[in-house]
């Protein structure tokens, strides 16, 4: 028999349990050998699955054990950022009402529908609107710290600033918030304010004379007793964990200013709108705030949307590490009632030593208004903002500060205090200059051409010049509805009396029936040298002019004799970079020379 057969038989034998001699059946020792080896493979089989399945069982739980104790970690943290919701012991309705509206249209008092406002429940829920990713991370704040939010109004109207703190009361962890100091800025009510110290752990200071918005907040800022101040508009709404990310973000970067990303709260309807996309704060060089795109490669480098970094702070919604703060001077004093308190403590922070971060986990709504509601004494806004905007140039921007008196001449007239006090800081703490600001932190902040004395849309109203190319080497100019950004209404106008776009001129072909306006290469040609008188442009003695070609039905550029109040041959920069004399005093030296 074959092997195979003999294994056959061998279970055959064993199955019906067959007892033969050595001299019969010499079959039954190989049986058995097989027998116990099948025996013995399955053991270890049965043994191997056994083992797999405790080494299974063990790991569930461990990871269970782990996950417990995650769990209950993050309870504990959770536990210590508890919010508990305000219960209101507050006539909220009588105090809203006391309000003098007496003689007071809707828009006003306050620049924004305050029939609307007085309506909208003071402990309103609104939307959340952190990206999903936000709500499941963790925060650990350290015990010691605790925030003072300072909130400074001026003639507030009382709903808003009622919701403004009702939200923080109904959204802060409570182990956090310290305290809520109101600065009343001398308002005409002086009820306005006392009333709400009635609320637990608000406090309530007036001052006796008109501070303005920065002085007011430094008032705060000192009476502070809190690890952290914050500093928040009074007709704001904070949402829903706005707190915690803040503090972590300023835990990690304790020399930063950390703002969070404001949200609209609608002026008309009170609507409360997530905002979308990531801005950062900048500014032109007549320091005007400008909201800014952040890039695809910034948000690449955000740190997984925990912060991303500004150039200036959103407004003047922000928190700061007290102590850093302290050292680094705070706001500027100098500055008077309101504006560029914002982009004077940015710079500063980041030239000496800190850094701007915005929080896109934390969302605090914001009434924008079209217009300032308050007075701007002793002589109005605008010598304000040109005394602000002077000290914060002559304070930080070096030698850029002629920039600045390129697009606002007229600020040189506005007497400022002294800045001693800022140069001393700046060598206390060793502070870089502007060129780093500009290499470094803001380099979409272009350098204009010392050469350049007008730049920007080349306007008549709402209507803008702009070269469009229709084939290669061919470009037409026409006169199209504004559009802000776009380069092809770009333009700028130099000493030498060129009108640039890039490479190309602003040409004039004259040698023909009907003179052609035309983008050409800059060659510096006659037809291409053009003069300003007040909102003319010349060319030749011929004014530039937009006129109706009566034939076709349509308009057309062309030069003209110029003729007095011809509105078809005003045009205005958006930015102008000389004064009216400077350009008239140069008409007269070159026609002088002509």
């Amino acid at each position: 028999m074959g092997s195979e057969n003999q294994n056959v038989s061998c279970w055959l034998l064993f199955r019906k349990q067959c007892v033969c001699g050595r001299e019969r059946c010499g079959l039954i020792s190989t049986c058995g050998s097989a027998l116990m080896w099948r025996v013995r493979k399955r053991r270890f089989v049965c043994l191997g699955i056994l083992s797999l399945f405790l080494v299974y069982v063990v790991r569930v739980e461990i990871s269970k054990s782990y996950e417990n104790r995650k769990h209950k970690f993050q309870d504990s943290l959770t536990s210590d950022l508890l919010v508990k919701p305000l219960v209101l012991e507050f006539d909220h309705e009588r105090y809203i009402s006391g309000e003098n509206r007496t003689g007071i249209h809707n828009f006003n008092k306050h620049s924004f529908n305050l029939q609307v406002s007085d309506a909208t429940p003071v402990d309103r829920s609104i939307p959340e609107s952190k990206d999903a990713k936000c709500k499941d991370r963790v925060y650990n704040i350290p015990a010691s710290y605790s925030i003072s939010v300072v909130i400074s109004f001026h003639n507030e109207a009382r709903s808003a600033l009622l919701r403004t703190i009702v939200s923080i009361f109904n959204r802060t962890p409570e182990r956090l918030l310290k305290e809520i100091i109101l600065i009343d800025d001398f308002s005409d009510n002086v009820q306005d304010g006392l009333e709400l110290a009635n609320f637990p752990k608000v406090k309530v200071f007036r001052n006796n004379q008109r501070q303005g918005l920065t002085r007011s907040r430094m008032i705060g800022a000192v009476k502070s007793t809190g690890s952290h101040v914050i500093f928040l508009d009074s007709h704001c709404e904070v949402n829903t964990g706005w707190l915690p990310p803040l503090l972590q973000t300023a835990y990690d970067h304790p020399k930063a200013l950390v703002s969070p990303v404001i949200d609209i709260i609608d002026a008309e309807t009170f609507q409360y709108k997530p905002s979308t996309g990531n801005l950062k704060g900048g500014f032109d060089w007549a320091l005007n705030y400008r909201w800014q795109i952040v890039s695809e490669e910034e948000n690449k480098d955000s740190n997984d949307s925990t912060f991303f970094k500004s150039p200036v702070i959103h407004g003047g919604l922000f928190l700061a590490n007290k102590s850093w703060f302290n050292e680094l001077g705070g706001l500027d004093k100098g500055l008077d009632i309101w504006g560029l308190e914002n982009i004077e403590i940015s710079i500063k922070t980041w030239l000496c030593g800190g850094e701007v971060l915005t929080v896109p986990c934390s969302r605090i709504g914001h009434v924008f208004r079209s217009r300032h509601p308050y007075t701007f004494p002793p002589n109005g806004s605008l010598s304000a903002y040109h005394r602000n905007s002077r000290r914060v140039a002559e304070a930080w921007l070096d030698e850029y500060k002629y920039q600045f008196y390129q697009v606002k001449p007229q600020a040189k007239h506005h007497a400022i205090n002294s800045i001693e006090g800022i140069q001393s800081l700046k060598r206390k703490l060793k502070c870089k200059p502007f060129q780093w600001y500009l290499d470094n932190v803001y380099p979409e902040l272009k350098p204009t051409s010392k050469d350049v004395v007008a730049m920007g849309q080349l306007q008549q109203e709402n209507l803008c010049l702009q070269s469009q190319i229709v084939k290669e080497n061919k470009t037409i100019i026409s006169l199209v509805p504004c559009a802000a950004s776009k380069s092809e209404q770009e333009w700028h106008f130099t000493k030498s009396g060129e009108l640039r776009q890039g490479k190309n001129c602003l040409t004039a072909k004259l040698n023909v029936k009907k003179p052609k306006i035309y983008l050409g290469k800059c060659t510096n040609n006659t037809k291409q040298k053009w003069t300003r008188r007040r909102r003319l442009l010349m060319l030749r003695g011929l004014c530039l002019e937009n006129t109706m070609d009566t034939v076709i039905g349509q308009f057309y550029l062309t030069l003209n004799p110029c003729r007095q109040n011809a509105f078809s041959q005003r045009w205005d920069f958006s930015v102008e970079l000389q004064s009216w004399d400077d350009r008239l005093e140069k008409m007269v030296g070159f026609q002088m020379r002509l």
